[in-house]
This record gives C-alpha cells, structure tokens and sequence, in this order.
C-alpha cells in the first residue's frame, strides 16, 4: 500500500476489525485494514449461540465451517457448588455454540474481507491521525504518501490506541488477570468448555482442534508473583488443582504461556463523527460473560453494519449493555459463596 483513499479505514487486524472489514469491502467500501505484526497466539474463545446468530447476521458465519473450530455441545462449570452443572447449547435458542481457534478465525475472516477487495498494511508504529468526519489523514511515519478516509474504526483491542488519540479515556473497573496455558495432545472429544471457582480466582479449559487446548487461570493482579517463570508456575499448580481442566492436562504437553490483562473497561466516548470503536476497544468484559466476540460483532452491526446507529444513539445503547453486563456480572460472581477473601469478596459485592 502506498498511499490512497479510501471510506473507511479500520486500525487494527484481529477479528473484530477484519470482520468490519469484510462486511463493508462485501458493500463494496474502498477498505484498508492497518495492524501490527502478529505477537503471541491469541486465546481461545467460547462463541455461545447468540454469538452464532450475531455473526450470520452479518454473513459470515461460513467461517465457522473451518477445521480449526470445534462445534460444542455447551458448558460444563463448578460454580456455587461442589457438583458440576452441565448446559447443553441445545436446548438453548439458536442451538449452536463453538470452541473457536482464534488465529484461525482471523485467517479466514482475513481472506474474506481481501477476496471481497480491502487491503491490508502492517505497521511498524501507530500512524499519526490528522483531520475529522469525512477528511481523516493517516501519516504512516515513513511510508511514502499518506491515507485519507471519510471513516475510522478503532479496533485496536484493550489499548483503545485510536480512541485515546482522539481524546477517549479508559475507565478500567479492576484488575483481574488471566495466565493463559496453551496445551497438546489433550483428550478434548467432548468440546464442552469447562470453568471453575478456586478459593484465589477461577480458571477455564477451551478445547481447539487437533488435540489442542488452552487453559486459562484468572485472578487479580495483587495475588501475582513477578516474574514470568513465577507466574507460570502459578498457574500449572491452579489448573492442576482444578477438578474439569486438571484431568484434560494431566497428559498433555504444555507449549506456551501468556500473561495478558482480563478485567472490565469502558472507552469514553467510544465514537463520535467520523470515527468509531469497536469489540474491546469499545468496551471489555470479563472472561466470565463468554461474550467478548459475541459483542464485537454487535458493535460491527451497530456501526457500519445494516442495523447502523447515530452516534448519540450508538453510544446511549453501549452505555446500556455495560451496565446491564455489570449487573449480570456481579451476580455471577455473587452466586459464589464457598470462598472470600481479596479475590471474590470485592466481586461478590460490587
């Protein structure tokens, strides 16, 4: 890409911005995607039905035909109580539910929104954004000309980048933390994705294709010991501990380890003229709502999708579905009473 014009160009390539990018470049949009290079693999995620359905309204549920996605038959969790309680997606609206290999699922959102025609450019370092609604300019800092667009969508993740340059701030409501454990050969036939209280946090296994699986322990940044080793060490010893993901790791291969920030967020604004925000550069739930795709693909259909809002209105509706996500959280975590102390007594009554 050397330069050019285009009507929207989208700040970030994971899967919320490539599937913005494949819906508008479909509608036939001049369509430039910006990103970074690819860092560490990203964590597995759980799409619920809902999410299912958000994404065929969108046309693009033909990637979840690809082999890196795993169907589900939903959820197994201990939660409340010491008896696992199992929910079959089933009996739930909509039917199906997923294990979704993330990378895999930005391949071939990728290959959508390119075969549809939007471009791509990866960046050694964030462009500097000049102009407004309808006349943006993006000095890529060394490429040969600038890009212009009448549209900008930050989906730039956590960091929010496009939206802070823009004068947002991000309100972040705790700290939790999630150590992610990648495995291999993992007995994962039954797709379920398991979750689990423990007395300092709790912890999911997501199963992915090929007898891969990832492990994830979540607590609150206080109870970290520093260093990566440590931190990795914690977490082999909790997902060990754990009833559902201890046995489906007790023979597999550890392969990989990340340490990445997990709590709730909210960017304000989180859209305005010519510009919006998008998936968790909008807003960022915690893992415990299985909803974090779930909701990118709702912002996509509220900002440039068929059911597209003002932006007064877009962002009366965001505040809506952040409080109403607060309140369902907390009530989660409140159903949780075998254990207190610093991780959940701040939870269960927030």
């Amino acid at each position: 890409m050397t330069g050019g014009s285009f009507e929207t160009i989208v700040i970030g390539d994971g899967i919320a911005g490539w599937a913005a990018a494949a819906v508008l470049a479909r509608r036939g949009q001049a369509v430039a995607v910006l990103g970074r290079a690819q860092g560490l693999p990203p964590v597995g995620e759980y799409l619920p039905p809902e999410g299912v359905a958000a994404l065929a309204a969108l046309g693009l549920d033909g990637v979840l035909r690809s082999a890196g996605h795993r169907p589900s038959g939903g959820t197994v969790s201990i939660w409340g109580s010491d008896a696992p309680l199992r929910r079959d997606v089933l009996m739930q609206p909509g039917g199906r539910a997923y294990c979704v290999d993330r990378r895999a699922l930005e391949a071939d959102l990728r290959r959508m929104a390119e075969e549809a025609g939007a471009v791509a450019q990866t960046l050694s370092a964030p462009p500097a954004v000049t102009g407004g609604a309808g006349a943006w300019q993006l000095d890529l800092r060394g490429g040969p000309a600038p890009l212009t667009a009448r549209f900008l969508i930050d989906a730039t993740g956590r960091a929010a980048w496009l939206a802070r340059a823009l004068g947002a701030r991000v309100t972040r409501r705790d700290d939790l933390t999630a150590l992610a454990m990648f495995w291999s050969g993992a007995p994962t036939e039954d797709a379920a994705l398991r979750s689990e209280s423990l007395p300092d946090g709790w912890c999911y296994a997501a199963p992915l294709s090929g007898e891969r699986l990832v492990t994830v322990f979540l607590t609150h940044a206080a109870a970290l010991p520093r260093g990566t080793a440590a931190r990795r060490a914690l977490a082999l010893e909790r997902i060990a501990g754990s009833r559902l993901a201890g046995v489906l790791c007790a023979g597999a291969r550890a392969e990989g380890f990340r340490a990445m920030a997990a709590g709730s967020q909210l960017t304000k604004p989180g859209c305005g003229l010519g510009w919006a925000a998008i998936g968790d550069a909008a807003m960022a739930f915690d893992p415990l709502a299985s909803a974090g795709m779930t909701k990118a693909l709702l912002d996509i259909r509220e900002t440039v999708g068929g059911r597209a809002l003002a932006p007064a209105a877009l962002a009366e509706r965001r505040r809506d579905r952040f409080a109403a996500y607060l309140a369902e959280l907390r009530d989660v975590y409140a159903a949780e009473r075998r254990f207190g102390g610093p991780f959940w007594t701040p939870r269960q009554s927030s």
